[in-house]
């Protein structure tokens, strides 16, 4: 498929993601919720996708270097499990952003619903996560 050179084509941003994690000099990447339109043609929300992509700054302007989009909508989360999967990230910095999340108390009640081991030395990680005691079990 031959692209034409006479057409310009912008990135438009949506939703309130537009985090930059990396960077050097005058580039740096950033995960955003893009959709690449075509100039003079109205932008589609529901059309973007997440996607990672190199910028680079000029004097000018931003510019788009290579990037790749997500496929699918579980696509961030699945790159989000592999990365933890493979240590990286500082746990402490980790534990503290997913504290924060609104199901972050939901999630550690429910993995030990079934907790019923209680032989020798152990504590509750609800205490160390979530800076308060355990309820006590009638």
């Amino acid at each position: 498929m031959a692209f034409s050179t006479d057409k310009v084509i912008k990135p438009i941003f949506f939703g309130d993601i537009n985090e930059t994690f990396d960077e050097r000099g005058s580039m740096y990447l950033a995960l955003r919720k893009t959709q690449w339109v075509q100039e003079g043609q109205e932008p589609d929300e529901s059309k973007a996708k997440f996607e990672i992509r190199k910028w680079m700054v000029t004097p000018e302007g931003e510019k788009a270097n290579k990037g790749v989009a997500f496929l699918t909508d579980e696509g961030p989360g699945e790159l989000a499990h592999v990365l933890l999967k493979n240590g990286f990230g500082d746990t402490k910095v980790l534990l503290l952003d997913l504290k924060s999340r609104d199901d972050f108390k939901d999630a550690v009640d429910h993995l030990y619903e079934n907790e019923t081991d209680t032989e020798g030395e152990y504590f509750d990680m609800r205490t160390a996560l979530l800076s308060e005691e355990p309820e006590e079990d009638d």
